[in-house]
Formats: structure tokens, sequence, C-alpha cells
């Protein structure tokens, strides 16, 4: 798998609007934290960052976003379905690795270490070298993240 995501994201980044409905929702929900993490490093309030990063990476990432992309990940060819699967995948990874830096100072570094040694994408050697990720309000749909709050209590 390393290897298809080195190849993954040197090639052109495919534009948020043409991915999946499932990749739209979770770069959404990284935009929503992006924002909710940065409001709390302004209050002071690292347990409330730390958490709000634990429960998108636990709940909407791995138990969720992961999980329903497992064919993506595996299946046949180099599509572009795929390729924005991995993109995503990426951007998510790198972003919390950066947003959480503050607060597992080491572990987040190794984890952007390991992306970037395989990717080259960041000039930077670590994660507290590299800017703060800044949120992109055109990237968060509260409507299609309310879609999979329903959807979510209805398949538990």
């Amino acid at each position: 798998m390393p290897m298809l995501m080195a190849s993954s994201t040197k090639k052109k980044e495919i534009p948020v609007s043409e991915r999946a409905e499932i990749d739209r929702w979770i770069i959404s929900l990284l935009n929503s934290l992006v924002k909710e993490v940065t409001r709390c490093y302004e209050d002071y309030d690292l347990t409330r960052a730390a958490r709000a990063i634990q429960d998108f990476v636990t709940e909407n990432l791995s138990n969720w976003y992961v999980r329903l992309n497992r064919k993506r990940y595996w299946g046949g060819e180099q599509s572009k379905d795929k390729l924005a699967a991995y993109q995503t995948l990426y951007t998510c990874i790198e972003t919390v690795s950066k947003l959480a830096a503050p607060v597992a100072p080491f572990y987040m570094d190794q984890i952007f270490m390991d992306l970037n040694g395989v990717t080259g994408k960041d000039p930077e050697d670590s994660v507290h070298l590299t800017r703060f990720p800044s949120y992109d309000q055109s990237l968060i749909d509260a409507g299609l993240e309310r879609e999979w709050i329903l959807l979510r209590r209805y398949h538990r």
C-alpha cells in the first residue's frame, strides 16, 4: 500500500468537487475539525482540541471512512476513484498530524515524517516546521455532514 499511496500523491490532485460523496463528507469534516481545533488552541483549550481530533480519527476516519472504502483501496487497477480515495486519506492523515502536533509532538512528527518520507510532498523535515493547517470554508458542507450523522445513527 505505501507504494500505491506514494504514486497517488505525486499524481495531479483530483478536485474535491469531482470526488465521491464519502470523500467530500470526510473532507468537509476535516475542514470543520481544523476550524474547531484552531479555535480551541486560540482559547488554550488543549483538552477539547485533543478530544475533537481523537473523535475525528476514531469515529469518522477509521470507523466509517476507511472501513467503507476498503474496496476502493484494494480493488483492481489504478482508477480515478481509487486515486481520489488515496488522496483523500493522505490529506486527512497529513492534516491530523499537523493538528495534533502540539499535544502529541513526537508521535505526530513520526507520522508526518513517515508520510513525507514516502511522498516527498512537503519540503520540511518535521511537522513542527510546517504551517499549521487552515480550513477552507468552501469545503465545509454542513448539510452533507448532517446527512452522514443520520446515516450513521441508522446503521448502528
